[in-house]
């Protein structure tokens, strides 16, 4: 990885670390479940958006997961794999974002998506490899 590349990489997974961990303070401290949406949808996209970068690999200014992954798919066709999972985040973002579909989660809805998220950094950071 170019020098460069490198240090971009470390800024998007600084912010999107920043984001994961708010999504996780707002689920300790039972904060509005809209927002831990938002900011798990937005935690992903900063980690395939670092991964982009990492991989000198060009991307339109977009919010879809899917689309950042098949992006991604361009060097690692794992991606390809979390097409469900990502499209399921993707849904989380819009209704979490703009009335009228603000929804309010359950308690254990907010928990299956914070874990489906920590799973995803997981595969993603496994995949950069700094």
């Amino acid at each position: 990885m170019k020098n460069n590349n490198l240090s971009s990489t470390k800024e998007w997974l600084i912010v999107a670390q920043e984001d994961l961990e708010t999504a996780e303070i707002i689920y300790r401290e039972k904060g509005p479940s809209s927002s831990l949406c938002f900011h798990c949808h937005q935690s992903i996209e900063k980690y395939l958006k670092a991964y982009l970068v990492s991989k000198d690999i060009h991307f339109p200014k977009i919010h879809s997961l899917w689309q950042l992954a098949k992006l991604c798919a361009i060097k690692n066709e794992k991606f390809l794999s979390l097409e469900e999972k990502l499209k399921t985040l993707d849904a989380y973002y819009i209704e979490s974002r703009y009335p009228p579909e603000v929804f309010d989660y359950s308690r254990q809805e907010c928990k299956e998506i914070l874990e489906e998220t920590q799973e995803l950094v997981k595969f993603i950071i496994n995949e950069i490899k700094i």
